[in-house]
């Protein structure tokens, strides 16, 4: 949430609040009520919150995870909870590579989505998010737990269900503009303007790669979740991850089809700089050859010699008479080669 990090938001079926950070350890108490309502809480990282659910009693490498920042997306069962690790694209186009912290910007902005990291801990009755997300996102996600999960009385694992649904929802603009940007490079090599957009190619490339790197393991966290005997996992719920995942092997072969496009330009591209070469060399060729008797005459007559060859006009005329003859055939025979 872009916003301050000392706020949590909670959620359940009388209504949500914000709550301070020094008031976490109190509400998580609560949650291993077995009578308790179905309870979403999410807040931004920061190290009470950390703390707060390491005091709960989560998993000591769930929460060394969420120390250590950055991950491979991961689905983890513990004895009480389920952790997943995952990761969603910023709402602003804005990008870079996160460190440290979850979703810490590090080095210049680039033209992907930046990617920030989301982690869920997901329980009988209970759904922890950590992780920054937009407002705008926040509400969308809030009014979807309201409508699909709390007026239909479904579990937590629903709630687990639409944020991941809505985590993919957020790559949709980055393949927007990964396709815009591969169609105006397209345009500029069929074009042929020649100025070898080469850099831009690369970059390019380089930018769909580390996205699917990324997604990738999306698809195995996916099909985990959507498969049968996971931990707080309903089983009516499984068909929804299984959609989830159907969705996430659809970015991926996106991705794949704009990387062969991407490749297939590249191809497109060399080739049309090749061809323009070899334009070139068969005009220098043409060139050196018609001017090829020219220079033997030249350096033939710039010889110093104490009798002059060919002193006689009969001889003169006849060399004269056999030079033009081999440049004619010289020239007939490369038309009919080409």
């Amino acid at each position: 949430m872009n916003g301050t990090q000392d706020t949590i938001r909670v959620m359940t079926p009388e209504g949500s609040q914000e709550i301070p950070a020094a008031d976490l350890p109190e509400v998580l108490a609560r949650l291993k009520v077995p009578s308790g309502p179905v309870t979403w809480i999410h807040s931004g990282p920061n190290a009470a919150v950390v703390q707060a659910l390491d005091d709960m009693g989560l998993h000591e490498i769930a929460v060394k995870s969420l120390r250590d920042g950055p991950e491979r997306p991961r689905v983890e069962e513990f004895a009480d909870h389920l952790y997943v690790s995952l990761f969603s694209t910023e709402k602003t186009v804005a990008t870079s590579e996160t460190a440290g912290v979850m979703g810490e910007p590090d080095g210049p902005p680039e033209e992907v989505p930046r990617l920030q990291e989301l982690r869920l801990f997901l329980g009988p009755l209970w759904v922890i998010s950590v992780g920054r997300v937009h407002e705008s996102d926040y509400e969308v996600l809030a009014d979807r737990v309201r409508r699909q999960v709390f007026s239909r009385g479904r579990g937590a694992s629903f709630i687990a269900y639409h944020i991941c649904e809505w985590l993919v929802e957020t790559l949709q603009p980055a393949l927007d503009g990964l396709e815009d940007r591969i169609d105006a490079l397209e345009d500029q090599v069929v074009l042929a303007t020649r100025q070898a957009p080469m850099q831009d190619l690369f970059s390019l490339k380089r930018d769909m790669v580390e996205l699917r790197r990324r997604v990738a393991p999306l698809r195995d966290v996916m099909q985990r979740l959507g498969s049968h005997g996971v931990l707080y996992i309903d089983p009516e719920t499984e068909v929804y991850f299984r959609d989830v995942h159907d969705d996430v092997m659809r970015v991926i072969e996106l991705l794949d089809t704009y990387r062969d496009i991407l490749s297939s330009a590249l191809d497109l591209h060399l080739s049309s700089v090749s061809n323009r070469l070899n334009r070139v060399m068969k005009q220098l060729t043409v060139v050196a050859t018609a001017f090829m008797p020219l220079s033997f005459i030249v350096g033939l007559f710039g010889t110093n010699f104490v009798h002059m060859p060919f002193a006689s006009l009969a001889w003169f005329v006849v060399m004269f008479v056999l030079l033009f003859i081999s440049v004619v055939v010289m020239v007939v025979y490369t038309r009919w080669r080409t």
